[in-house]
């Protein structure tokens, strides 16, 4: 294949390839959507199971301070019994002690199954928000995963369309300068540039004069000195 021909083929990919440009980027941001989803409903698991814990926990430790209240009710009564039948001033001095005691720690007991209850009902509430949230954010997620699916077979499917034919336009260009497309392709995006004057129309640099006469000749390869895109004539371009 002559070199002109070879620009024409290699102007047709690049133009197919701008093309499939945005369906490209559309078809990588919904997986990176479908994670930043999936992360959310993750973190909202975590802090769920978080506050389940708590609140077994808490439902512990009531249940620890419940059995202690009930012995130190029963070891108020033993204390009451054993001043009562106190024979001399010491033993009933050692028993009001022993009831001041227990008194003590019964209300320091009552005090704290106060304080867990309304803590226990606070995590309760908050658990049930929790809860909620996590069963829309599942909803959510199943719901925008569907719509994914859906999306990325239309988007592979326009892709299909528009890139038919270009493996077998690759098929016709020598392997150096498919090289060469690719490895500009990526951080430029667009690897060709098709100029209808002196100007690159990507950096918007004056070319020098003999190179612009070279790139309407279209005998050869050519390449920006600044951005170092591929350039191809305009009129050699559209010749297909």
């Amino acid at each position: 294949m002559a070199v002109r021909d070879e620009l024409i083929a290699l102007a047709r990919l690049a133009r197919m390839d701008d093309s499939a440009r945005d369906l490209d980027s559309e078809l990588k941001q919904i997986p990176e959507r479908l994670d930043e989803l999936r992360s959310s409903v993750q973190m909202l698991e975590s802090l769920l199971a978080q506050e389940r814990s708590q609140l077994d926990e808490a439902e512990q430790l009531k249940g620890a301070r419940a059995t202690e209240l009930k012995d130190r009710v029963e070891g108020l009564q033993r204390a009451r019994r054993k001043a009562a039948q106190a024979t001399n001033m010491k033993e009933s001095q050692a028993g009001e002690r022993e009831i001041e005691a227990n008194r003590r720690a019964i209300k320091d007991c009552e005090d704290d199954l106060r304080r867990i209850g309304e803590a226990i009902e606070a995590k309760t509430a908050s658990l049930a928000e929790r809860e909620k949230d996590f069963d829309e954010a599942k909803q959510l997620l199943q719901s925008e995963d569907d719509k994914a699916k859906a999306r990325v077979a239309e988007l592979e499917a326009e892709r299909g369309e528009l890139l038919g034919g270009r493996d077998e336009i690759v098929a016709t260009l020598p392997q150096v300068v498919i090289r060469r497309y690719d490895r500009l392709k990526g951080p430029l995006i667009t690897a060709v540039a098709i100029i209808g004057d002196g100007t690159c129309p990507a950096c918007r640099i004056s070319l020098p004069p003999q190179l612009y006469n070279d790139i309407r000749r279209g005998e050869d390869f050519h390449q920006c000195p600044q951005c170092r895109r591929m350039i191809i004539y305009k009129e050699i371009a559209d010749a297909d």
